[in-house]
């Protein structure tokens, strides 16, 4: 099985400080997990550090820890059920554990299963700070890669890790001359999850796969219809009828670049569907629907991943468009999540949230909207708020840009205006409560009511 850990850029900035003290420096770090079938994830919520007073011996290249410096942290793991992993560093140098570091984890393993009922993991941080790399284990595997998300993506693979065989990167040659060899293994090693398999989803989707992104899981639970084959991008006629995300992945095998896509046809309000993206980097909402956008609004702060939401609204009067409107917004730990935006209505949410028949009853009697005609819709302006999104993907992966980002663009063609916006969390909301993030795999998952 594969291990990985996913972090926030704000605690990873303060893990990397580390490594500027003189001597060895320990946590005990606080994680949620979330497990799938070939892969395990820990996600972290903060670091306990071990108190000055607690070091019985600490250089450079070795410490002695008391256990009042880390049993306290223990007992609060406990009493979070969250999963605690010893970290220190190797200011000194590499970050492979020497054999000191193996039989301290020896003598500690069974202590801090004792305490959590959680198996022993370990991550070590060597290297300059500027660079560092790591290594870790959990039980008797290996942490592979680790993920970390904010202003900007990180994508990287532990120290002991063998390097990648040498297949071909011949076909993104041009791609190669802007983001480099490293780059485009990078994009290769990347986790994308796209909801929405329409006009918006199809664009990301597309460019995604020609980019050369090693995996992708698109979640739709609609047809191909003679409507929508004008905005979905790899469909043809003969495709109506046909599930989108089969045609998508059938898009995708025809392309020959390598992507593993992984389609599911469901809605992202069904938790078999919202599991599938658990293991993500990056996941791409492309969907027109309130609980859809809430569902992901929650899971950029749970799983310590990025989710970049995309909207089109077009008004037309007297088949004439007056009015066109783009958004794209990017939420990671420490931005505000739609809710806070103001992007999603409260009151249809609750509304699709209702069976269908009592929702068209209540509308008959005017107490909801029920089910409006299908607004206008235009191949070339999904497409070019799809790209919009995967340039953010890109400008932060590669560092390109500003760095201090905003963290929702606004965009009006018709009034050739682009405004970027920031905006701020309501107080005690979710996305900015410290005892959400990194939660992982909770029941009810994501805190929230599932049918």
């Amino acid at each position: 099985m594969e291990v990985g850990i996913a972090t926030s850029e704000r605690l990873w900035e303060e893990l990397r400080a580390a490594l500027n003290a003189r001597e060895e420096s320990a946590a005990i770090i606080l994680a949620g997990r979330t497990e799938e079938s070939d892969r395990l994830t820990f996600c972290l919520n903060r670091a306990i550090w071990v108190p000055a007073e607690a070091y019985e011996l600490r250089s450079r290249t070795q410490m002695r820890i008391r256990s009042e410096g880390w049993m306290p942290a223990l007992a609060e793991a406990a009493a979070g059920d969250w999963q605690p992993i010893f970290f220190h560093t190797h200011p000194a140098g590499e970050p492979l554990p020497s054999r000191y570091d193996e039989e301290v984890a020896r003598e500690l393993a069974p202590v801090f299963e004792a305490r959590t009922g959680r198996p022993f993991c370990s991550l070590i941080l060597g290297d300059p700070a500027a660079s560092p790399r790591f290594t870790g284990t959990f039980g008797g595997d290996s942490i592979d890669r680790l993920r970390v998300v904010g202003d900007r993506v990180h994508l990287l693979a532990a120290a002991d890790r063998p390097r990648e065989g040498g297949s071909s990167l011949d076909s993104f040659d041009r791609q190669i001359r802007a983001f480099g060899s490293d780059g485009q293994k990078v994009l290769r090693q990347l986790r994308a999850g796209v909801v929405g398999g329409g006009g918006t989803g199809s664009a990301v989707y597309e460019q995604l796969v020609r980019l050369g992104v090693g995996e992708i899981v698109v979640v739709d639970d609609d047809e191909v219809s003679a409507t929508n084959l004008t905005r979905i991008h790899g469909s043809t006629m003969a495709d109506v009828g046909e599930p989108k995300v089969e045609v998508l992945a059938n898009s995708a095998r025809a392309i020959g670049l390598g992507t593993t896509v992984k389609a599911h046809r469901a809605r992202i309000t069904e938790r078999g569907a919202f599991e599938r993206l658990r293991g993500c980097d990056v996941v791409f909402g492309c969907t027109d629907d309130n609980a859809g956008r809430a569902i992901l609004s929650h899971l950029a702060y749970y799983y310590c991943a990025i989710v970049i939401d995309v909207g089109v609204v077009i008004s037309a009067r007297e088949d004439r468009v007056s009015g066109l409107d783009a958004r794209m917004s990017v939420m990671t730990p420490g931005t505000p999540c739609l809710f806070c935006r103001r992007r999603i209505d409260p009151n249809r949410l609750r509304e699709e949230q209702l069976p269908e028949v009592e929702r068209e009853h209540l509308a008959n009697e005017g107490y909801a909207q029920g089910l409006a005609d299908p607004d206008p819709a235009v191949l070339t302006y999904t497409t070019m708020i799809a790209s919009y999104a995967v340039d953010e993907l890109l400008q932060r992966l590669f560092g390109l840009g500003e760095v201090q980002r905003s963290s929702e663009i606004l965009i009006r063609p018709l009034q050739r205006e682009v405004r970027r916006l920031s905006g701020a969390s309501i107080e005690g909301h979710f996305c900015a409560d410290p005892r959400i993030l990194g939660r992982a795999d909770r029941e009810p998952p994501l805190g929230i009511p599932w049918p």
